[in-house]
This record gives structure tokens, sequence and C-alpha cells, in this order.
């Protein structure tokens, strides 16, 4: 299950990118993709439900998990936001992510989180 929700999501993510770069075609100045992954990412933060959310977790699991990482160091809390991300999918670790109520530690997640998605994205692309 876990990599099918990954792959719903690189396809969800090819399919945003491809669409913000219609978007942006007209415009003066070309992003690079790794940018524009960085957006989509946060966009999603925003507004989760773009989101596929094949098996996301609950309101209550999410409060749980992040009181449970409240007290862990700053890179271990990214990290487990990250593992969360490619195991149970965006909207479960978004969730998690939010109930910490960290701007700051929200901001580095989803920048830590679109390179790995953006990584991921890549990789699809060669298996084509």
């Amino acid at each position: 299950m876990p990599q099918e929700s990954i792959h719903e999501e690189i396809k969800w993510l090819e399919s945003q990118l491809e669409a913000k770069k219609r978007e942006a075609a007209g415009g003066s100045e070309a992003k690079p993709e790794r940018q524009i992954v960085r957006e989509i990412i946060k966009e999603a933060a925003v507004v989760p439900f773009h989101l596929p959310v094949g098996g996301a977790i609950s309101d209550d699991a999410a409060q749980k998990a992040a009181y449970d990482l409240k007290e862990k160091e700053h890179a271990h809390i990214i990290e487990e936001l990250i593992a969360l991300a490619l195991a149970k999918g965006l909207a479960s670790a978004m969730k998690v992510a939010n109930s910490l109520k960290n701007p700051h530690l929200l901001d580095e997640f989803h920048d830590t989180l679109a390179d790995k998605y953006y990584e991921k994205l890549l990789e699809a692309r060669k298996l084509k």
C-alpha cells in the first residue's frame, strides 16, 4: 500500500507540475522545476484536499503523533515527518506537521519534503 500511495502522489505531483508549467508559459520568467515542486507542496499544505488521500491518518492520530514529536530534536522531527510522508502519504504527514503549530518547522518540512518528492519524481521519469 505505501508504494502505491507514493506512486499516486508522484503522478499527482507530475500533473500539478505540468499545470504550473502551462500557467507560467506566458510569463516572463521560467522557474526551475524544483522551485515549482516546492510551491506545489506548500500550496498542498494550505489546501490539503487537493492531495491524493488514500489512507490519511485521523485527526486524533495526527495530534498524538505531533505530541510525541514535540519534545524531539528539530532535525529528528523533520526526519520523522518525511518518513511518515513516504510511508503514509503527504496528507498524513501534513496533518501531523500542521498539528505541531511551529511555522519555522513547517517551512523546513515543506522544503525538505519538496526535495524528497522531487527526487522521487526524477526517479519515476527515469523508469518511463
